[in-house]
């Protein structure tokens, strides 16, 4: 293509034929000019496609982040639940009868020694979208629900386990240890008969734990549809880009 316009210029130069190459000459560069500007759209084009990509690619990770906390949340109310049913058991049955059971005993010994709650809120994701430019490229509405989710509802969460940690811990310190029930490998009726000796405070104990798992359990009904809502609200920005 360079040769063939060669040619036609050395052409109307031998013909000395000025006005026509003047204006050839204008119109290849005119031709230049849009060749530039397109190869110039193309590579913004490119790059736009790239960005949306790592966009993409963001969101996508923040997605798995917040299923696999919906995934430990779930989990999480399962096993609340659990404490719950069986503590009102033996809460009731104590209340009718003056009487330890011996049916779920075991079981809530177990979590009422269990003084490692834990909850990691913080997220090298959430931090890491906070601080690109993906986050100026969000709406406002959904920056503020991706920054009430991280920062207001795992934090409460996060507060509620170290409560419920220390709950645990004054029960393990002030009740079970001194009455040698750490170890719960003994038979259910001589653990019965430890307990029984001091059954008011261990039911004290356990309405006091009973109610943090209480407060636990709501946060992650409140949280998991919050989750849901959230990640069909950044598939929903994906897919609409």
């Amino acid at each position: 293509m360079i040769k063939f316009f060669r040619k036609i210029r050395r052409k109307l130069l031998r013909e000395n034929r000025l006005s026509k190459y003047l204006l050839y000459a204008i119109g290849e560069i005119i031709l230049v000019v849009i060749g530039i500007l397109i190869a110039l759209q193309l590579n913004n084009w490119n790059e736009n496609r790239k960005e949306n990509i790592r966009e993409n690619q963001l969101i996508d990770v923040l997605i798995t982040d917040l299923k696999a906390k919906k995934a430990e949340f779930k989990s999480d109310l399962a096993i609340g639940k659990s404490i719950i049913r069986n503590s009102d058991i033996s809460i009731n049955y104590w209340n009718r009868n003056n009487k330890i059971d011996t049916l779920n005993l075991k079981f809530l010994l177990k979590y009422l020694a269990e003084d490692e709650w834990f909850f990691n809120e913080n997220s090298p994701v959430y931090a890491t979208i906070a601080g690109s430019e993906l986050w100026k490229e969000l709406p406002d509405s959904l920056n503020r629900q991706i920054d009430n989710m991280y920062r207001m509802q795992f934090g409460s969460i996060k507060s509620a386990f170290v409560k419920q940690s220390e709950y645990a811990l004054n029960g393990k310190l002030n009740f079970l240890a001194p009455n040698h029930l750490l170890n719960l490998n003994e038979g259910t009726s001589s653990i019965q008969k430890i307990v029984s000796n001091r059954d008011e405070d261990f039911i004290v104990l356990l309405e006091l734990f009973k109610s943090g798992v209480v407060r636990l359990t709501s946060k992650f009904e409140k949280t998991i549809p919050s989750i849901d809502r959230l990640i069909e609200n950044l598939e929903f920005y994906k897919n609409d880009k």
